[in-house]
């Protein structure tokens, strides 16, 4: 019950962060950025609910304070640094811009996802915060959810316990726009995205393919047949579908690619393995942070560049702006984090068959790790 650093997922990182950075760059028309968000939703599902799952199997507990502060130490000093520089560039580069207080404070506070007016652009700082939001409340609550619940039930009751919330959450959905009709803030609110996180946490949670060894195996017409699904999601456009059972669908259609591809040693795990996307995966967590804010900062200074320059501009400069991120503040974080770890790193537990070929497939290549236990987000 150890977990091992998938590197697949740092490629489905990158492709995450990919297409949220590219839709920014003026082509949200045509490139599902909110897709990318929805991947890194599930992804944190299911990484933390697999952890925890590890930790409480090792320890017959899980300890919420020094979750808590793994998940802090990950999270808030990119962020708040980041908060910083954004605040400083926009006085700055935008003198005329009316920022509201409250806005900002609701920003950095993880809650500007349920202010009114907080994602109208010109009102906050340019920083894509409100999914940061979606996952803080998460980490609030389900941990203490997972622990009591893993007192009564098994894994199986578990994963069954978070598929009925994801359908409550989809209630929720369905009732609202029943009461008010399609609202855009639907895609914004905590109680009525959780359920992509959620998908996350029942993939962890019973046919894991890294805990559990003999979790269900997707086969190819599996994997393909998951992935039509997410492109009719892409195409349906009715906005009662898109507000409603539309996330439902791409959290079961991630269910079977998440289990394919994290099982998978072919063609497809080595892309994802791929440097490129390890590189990019690596510095996903600041690079989506600050990508919104150097895209706005490029397109002031020069206002008539064109798309492809935007994207290798803006692409090049959040690289950078990762890359040392990284290496002065979230690697020193990470050797932090090892203090708060329940399960010696070093604690002798026999690996599954899926994690012992994942160890021997994996390469030199530096990974965001606090331990060998926890990845990034």
């Amino acid at each position: 019950m150890r977990m091992s650093h998938i590197r697949q997922l740092d490629g489905l990182r990158a492709i995450a962060v990919g297409l949220v950075f590219v839709a920014h760059c003026r082509l949200d028309a045509i490139v599902p950025g909110g897709l990318g968000v929805t991947v890194f939703f599930f992804l944190s599902g299911y990484l933390i609910t697999s952890l925890m799952r590890s930790e409480i199997a090792q320890t017959d507990t899980l300890d919420f304070k020094a979750f808590m502060m793994r998940r802090t130490l990950r999270i808030w000093p990119p962020l708040y640094i980041t908060l910083a520089v954004a605040l400083v560039t926009v006085l700055l580069v935008f003198p005329h811009r009316l920022l509201d207080p409250w806005v900002v404070v609701a920003q950095a506070g993880f809650f500007n996802n349920y202010v009114r007016g907080s994602l109208t652009e010109g009102v906050g700082l340019p920083l894509p915060l409100w999914s940061l939001a979606v996952e803080e409340h998460y980490y609030l609550a389900f941990p203490l959810l997972y622990l009591l619940l893993s007192r009564a039930l098994a894994a199986r009751q578990i994963a069954w316990a978070c598929f009925g919330l994801c359908l409550v959450v989809l209630a929720i959905r369905t009732i609202i726009v029943a009461r008010y009709g399609p609202l855009h803030d639907i895609y914004f609110w905590s109680h009525t995205r959780i359920d992509s996180i959620l998908f996350g946490s029942c993939l962890a949670a019973f046919n894991n393919p890294v805990l559990d060894n003999d979790a269900w195996r997707p086969r190819m017409w599996h994997f393909a047949a998951a992935l039509l699904l997410l492109l009719a999601c892409l195409a349906i456009r009715n906005p009662i579908f898109r507000e409603t059972i539309r996330y439902s669908l791409q959290g079961a259609a991630l269910y079977v690619i998440f289990s394919y591809i994290i099982s998978d040693k072919g063609k497809l795990s080595a892309l994802l393995n791929s440097a490129p996307l390890q590189i990019v995966g690596l510095y996903s967590y600041t690079f989506y942070l600050v990508h919104m804010l150097v895209i706005e900062v490029i397109e002031e200074a020069f206002p008539g560049i064109p798309t492809a320059g935007l994207i290798v501009s803006a692409g090049v400069i959040s690289l950078i702006y990762s890359a040392a991120m990284y290496r002065f503040v979230e690697r020193p974080m990470a050797l932090w984090r090892k203090r708060f770890h329940a399960v010696d790193a070093n604690a002798t537990v026999a690996p599954s068959a899926p994690l012992r070929a994942m160890a021997n497939a994996s390469s030199a290549l530096p990974t965001p790790q606090g331990s060998k236990g926890e990845q990034l987000r």
